[in-house]
């Protein structure tokens, strides 16, 4: 009764939660992946819509959960909006309906050697060979292509199975992902995957995004129903078919179940007073700030606040020299420079042309991008070059 509220691993994967495995802040930057594009989060299904609201031509769907499941009627809508030129980017661990008609299957990994880790990365090389981390339990799920004709390699994990995926349909693409929770509040906070989350996004076009918040769950009477992702919806009268509803409506049953929580409770207060509080464990928190900055700088560079986004930069660089170096950066006088030439093995004068970049930076009122791209290059160039 008196610990603290254990954290909610739930996989909602809902805009709406803000636990681990929720996906509100993927979905506030979404503005951010989408810039000047309309992002609707619909108040009802997106299936929902009849022949007399079609489709926005020129836009996105995008969904992520841990199973893709969808009736035939839904199937025939989300095929006839993507054959018309629309892209679906579908997140999910197991796809159903839609995985027979794409002649895709998902399955966990097999691993020669036992392992608790993988790593995600892109197949295409402009998008950088970083390996992204992961725990096995979130990224074992791969794809078993039926038909690899068609079907475009994206991204695999360190592995070597596929786990990204595009299909083309008619005019319009499916890009397939296994790993929904690549995409979670978990993994956009932890270190740079949130990086992976917004490069995976990039292969959909700049243009309206429509993020679907609803789910088919199947009841006991086998009929399927669309409800929200969120824990909100838990008091929704959507669950009335669950077994607690049969057991309150016979009387017999409702009072057994009453004495039963009135017991329970008695047993709680009275036991309680004997035993000792549960000290919890609490364990020191990641010190992952340094690269949480880095990312959030990569993400809003297109807001073109320049000068705030060389702020981030150049005290990242600092810490970095602190941390690595142990040397203060109180004053960053010629002394400090020499110390700092000695220490990590950069020449002198790369070392004067950082600082005075940094110098120039601080008195200037605005910045410009060339200016902070030198910036970038020169500090970037000083992370290389380093011992």
């Amino acid at each position: 009764m008196y610990r603290p509220e254990p954290t909610d691993w739930s996989q909602t994967f809902s805009d709406k939660d803000k636990i681990p495995y929720g996906s509100e802040l993927l979905y506030k930057l979404l503005t951010d992946v989408f810039p000047n594009q309309k992002i609707t989060d619909s108040k009802v299904p997106f299936y929902s819509r009849g022949v007399e609201k079609p489709y926005p031509g020129k836009s996105n769907y995008l969904y992520v959960y841990q199973v893709f499941r969808t009736d035939s009627i839904g199937l025939n809508r989300l095929m006839n909006y993507v054959s018309s030129g629309n892209q679906a980017f579908i997140a999910a661990e197991g796809f159903e309906k839609l995985g027979d008609s794409l002649h895709i299957e998902t399955d966990y990994a097999i691993m020669k050697k036992l392992t608790d880790s993988l790593s995600l990365s892109f197949s295409n090389p402009q998008l950088g060979k970083t390996a992204y981390p992961m725990t096995l339990q979130s990224a074992a799920v791969s794809f078993s292509l039926k038909d690899s004709s068609k079907v475009t390699v994206l991204g695999r994990n360190s592995a070597g199975n596929i786990n990204f995926i595009r299909i083309p349909f008619g005019k319009g693409f499916f890009y397939l992902h296994s790993v929904p929770a690549a995409f979670t509040n978990y993994y956009l906070v932890k270190g740079k995957n949130a990086e992976y989350a917004f490069r995976a996004l990039s292969y959909l076009p700049v243009q309206e995004t429509h993020w679907d918040e609803f789910v088919n769950i199947i009841h006991l009477n086998m009929k399927m129903r669309q409800i929200g992702k969120s824990r909100s919806y838990v008091s929704s009268p959507d669950y009335d078919d669950s077994p607690l509803r049969f057991i309150v409506s016979q009387p017999a049953l409702r009072w057994a179940y009453y004495l039963s929580i009135f017991g329970l409770f008695l047993y709680v207060v009275f036991e309680a007073k004997r035993r000792q509080r549960i000290i919890p464990l609490i364990e020191a928190p990641a010190n992952a700030s340094l690269e949480f900055v880095e990312t959030i700088g990569q993400l809003y560079f297109k807001s073109n606040n320049h000068k705030n986004i060389a702020g981030k930069k150049i005290s990242h660089f600092l810490a970095f020299i602190r941390t690595k170096f142990f040397i203060r950066t109180i004053e960053l006088d010629q002394d400090f420079r020499n110390e700092l030439s000695i220490k990590s093995g950069v020449g002198i004068t790369e070392i004067d042309e950082i600082f005075d970049q940094i110098d120039k930076v601080s008195v200037s009122e605005k910045l410009t991008e060339k200016e902070l791209l030198t910036l970038n290059e020169r500090i970037e160039g000083f992370y290389k070059n380093s011992k």
